[in-house]
């Protein structure tokens, strides 16, 4: 491509932004009042938990999300059919040591807790000694509006929290943490 295409398309895709920034203040606004979403750092105090920033810390929201599934549009058109109905996606990522899973995994289960008192709902717990997993949905009606996923990966040292609110089709769960390259969530068939 040469120097003047890019430097239109840069030029586009800065206009675009521009027009959508004041818009994204109010729906990151209208995505964090929402029932289906959680705050990752707030609801475990992640962060004070790891004492460290985690390695993998994605937020997408309002027209982000959209850019995003218009972006995979042609590539997979039903991909881009199902991000349109998200409202956000939120991963907070960290390694951890062996000798840190055990504390990690009664801290997961602690966020399990406090979600379920808040109205959420268990779908899926597996717990052995290699990992740690754990889904649930928070449903309007027949319909599921949020989902949060805690895995803990004792062999790989690592542990994953994702929320995604939005209209959700937990079959396709795993679509959406390949899009944004999460490696700890399951796709369900």
């Amino acid at each position: 491509m040469n120097r003047t295409k890019k430097l239109f398309i840069l030029t586009i895709m800065g206009f675009c932004m521009a027009c959508l920034l004041p818009n994204q203040a109010m729906a990151r606004q209208c995505v964090r009042s929402d029932p289906g979403y959680i705050d990752l750092d707030k609801v475990g105090g992640l962060n004070t938990f790891f004492n460290r920033d985690p390695k993998i810390d994605v937020s997408v929201e309002g027209a982000l999300m959209k850019l995003v599934a218009e972006a995979s549009r042609t590539e997979d058109p039903e991909l881009a059919n199902l991000l349109t109905r998200l409202k956000g996606v939120y991963v907070r990522g960290y390694e951890m040591s062996k000798a840190e899973s055990e504390r990690v995994r009664s801290h997961a289960n602690k966020i399990g807790e406090a979600l379920v008192d808040a109205g959420w709902s268990s779908v899926i717990r597996v717990r052995n000694d290699q990992e740690h997993f754990q889904m649930f949905a928070r449903y309007k009606g027949e319909m599921v509006i949020g989902m949060v996923v805690l895995s803990i990966d004792v062999e790989a040292r690592e542990t994953t929290f994702l929320n995604i609110v939005g209209n959700i089709d937990p079959g396709q769960i795993g679509r959406i943490g390949q899009k944004f390259n999460i490696d700890n969530v399951p796709e369900f068939k």
